[in-house]
C-alpha cells in the first residue's frame, strides 16, 4: 500500500491534514486508522474493500509545537500498511 499525508496550517486553528491510501495491484483497503499526536481521530472499516481511501482531517494538531500522524491501513488479507509524518 502506499500512504501519503500531506499538511498545510490552517488559519483558525492547528493543521489541515490530508490523509491518501491506495491500494497497489492485488490489494483492496480493508480498515484505515489515523493518530494525531497519539489520538486517534479516523478508525474507517469501509462496507466494501476499496482501491483508494482519502481523508481531510481539519483544525488538528497543535501550531506551535511538535506534530505527529500516523496510518495504519490494512488489507483484505490482512496485511498492513503503515506511515508516519512528524513536523514542528
Amino acid at each position: 500500500m502506499k500512504i501519503t499525508i500531506t499538511h498545510i496550517k490552517n488559519t483558525a486553528a492547528g493543521w489541515n491534514i490530508n490523509v491518501n491510501v491506495q491500494a497497489e495491484s492485488g490489494q483492496k483497503i480493508t480498515d484505515v486508522e489515523v493518530r494525531v499526536n497519539g489520538f486517534p481521530v479516523v478508525r474507517d472499516s469501509p462496507s466494501a474493500p476499496l482501491d483508494t481511501w482519502e481523508q481531510l482531517l481539519t483544525q488538528q494538531g497543535v501550531f506551535p509545537g511538535d506534530n505527529k500522524v500516523e496510518v495504519v491501513a490494512h488489507d483484505q488479507k490482512g496485511e498492513e500498511g503503515r506511515a508516519e509524518q512528524k513536523w514542528s
